[in-house]
């Protein structure tokens, strides 16, 4: 079992770091814009997070290593949303991702990171804005938020430089495609499907730490303005 977790961990790293040489793509001129744009999008949705290996250690006990299933729950609680500012080609976005876990073993009576696993990115069209299909590849940070009990104790807060119980976690990556259209001149709505891939270690109360790969599919419907 500890063999196959760290190929699991291996494989996304290896992505990861493969994304990061596509993201040369993202300082390079794919296309010329024809005139200078802003835009602004808000979003809700859902993600379907693949099993992946969830690794927590506290001091003075052994380390819980297992596959680890999770649902979204995009209504429950804080909800599952997304939004992003765009200029021109570019764009930074935050995606309000969640994570339940679904099969604790003993030891865990319940982990979510449902305040966010969020995402945030600086992202790039990799098509021109008026593209039947838009596409973006994206680059950023995992601020992390876990909660739960694990061996009856609290895992949270923790006290963190940004507050709150939030932490930077990790790093990600993202690749959207989506089709803007149009409500008149300025308003559009944005049906968007995204492909994403993190890694992140947060930190628990009392000490130790949650190490949380993600990678997850997701589906949006957004509604933008949009003016030139």
């Amino acid at each position: 079992m500890e063999a196959k977790n760290t190929r699991f961990i291996a494989v996304v790293m290896r992505l990861l770091a493969g994304c990061c040489m596509l993201g040369g793509l993202m300082i390079c001129p794919i296309y010329r814009a024809k005139a200078q744009s802003w835009s602004a999008e808000i979003f809700a949705g859902t993600a379907w997070s693949m099993p992946m290996p969830l690794r927590i250690e506290q001091p003075g006990e052994d380390p819980l290593q297992f596959r680890a299933r999770y649902s979204t729950r995009p209504w429950k609680g804080s909800p599952y949303y997304a939004y992003r500012l765009g200029y021109r080609q570019w764009s930074a976005e935050l995606v309000h991702h969640k994570l339940y876990l679904q099969n604790p073993p003993p030891g865990i009576e319940h982990f979510e990171v449902s305040h966010g696993y969020n995402l945030a990115y600086v992202s790039r069209m990799l098509t021109e804005p008026a593209a039947p299909l838009v596409f973006r590849l994206g680059l950023g940070l995992v601020i992390g938020h876990p909660e739960g009990r694990i061996r009856g104790k609290a895992i949270n807060p923790v006290k963190s430089f940004l507050g709150g119980g939030y932490h930077l976690s990790g790093v990600s990556m993202q690749f959207t495609v989506s089709r803007r259209l149009a409500l008149g001149d300025h308003f559009f709505i944005n049906p968007e499907a995204k492909f994403t891939a993190a890694w992140a270690r947060m930190p628990l109360s009392g000490g130790g730490f949650a190490q949380v790969p993600n990678v997850a599919m997701h589906t949006l419907l957004g509604l933008g303005y949009r003016r030139r």
